[in-house]
């Protein structure tokens, strides 16, 4: 295994708009390539900038790796978490409605593909694989406990473990769209493949937990 090689004394000015230019080039070098691959020459030719920019914002490869697809983690989380934040109105639409943006963006390439790479790369760093669940699933997690509690306080439904009540949720709504999604087996599930999928995982749900 090679050693990633350490950034140079006399540390470059860190610019905003050049660790944003630096990001996105190594997103795009290791979505293609992978962590191995992909060379420090080959981020700063992406991003247009020289090598000691790169080594001046990141310490090492290691380090642009983690804060690459930790950046793509929290914007995929954010999106996630505005899915639950209404409660009110018909159980059963309300939580299609937010089953199905769940679901659209668990299959979306951007998500899939920050899933492959950091489980490619979950052995060699496993805090790379720790990192990205404690910033993405657990929030998630988080964000669903709390509107299931909200509709629980409306009495739409009974929750003897609320966490566990979110949990079973979001995996209900996978159905085996999301796996099939990162094993490219159907890449880009359709419309009306998502809205079925979703409506059964609502409608198990309410089954087990209804009030």
């Amino acid at each position: 295994m090679s050693i990633p090689a350490r950034r140079p004394h006399g540390r470059p000015e860190r610019s905003p708009a050049k660790r944003r230019q630096i990001l996105d080039g190594a997103r795009h070098e290791f979505a293609a390539l992978g962590y191995e691959r992909t060379s420090v020459d080959q981020v700063a030719a992406r991003a247009g900038v020289s090598k000691a920019t790169v080594y001046g914002h990141f310490e090492d490869k290691k380090a642009l790796f983690l804060a690459c697809f930790s950046e793509e983690a929290d914007d995929l989380r954010e999106g996630l978490k505005r899915a639950f934040a209404e409660a009110g109105g018909d159980p059963a639409v309300n939580m299609r409605r937010a089953g199905e943006r769940l679901l659209k963006v668990l299959v979306s390439p951007a998500f899939v593909s920050l899933y492959v790479h950091t489980a490619a790369e979950a052995e060699r760093f496993p805090e790379v694989g720790e990192a990205l669940f404690a910033r993405g699933p657990t929030q998630v997690y988080a964000a669903v406990t709390e509107w299931l509690r909200r509709w629980e306080a409306l009495g739409a439904v009974v929750l003897p473990d609320a966490r566990a009540a979110a949990v079973q949720f979001v995996q209900l709504c996978h159905g085996d769209l999301v796996i099939r999604a990162q094993l490219g087996v159907t890449p880009r599930p359709a419309p009306a493949e998502l809205r079925a999928t979703v409506r059964r995982a609502v409608a198990v749900f309410l089954r087990a937990y209804g009030g």
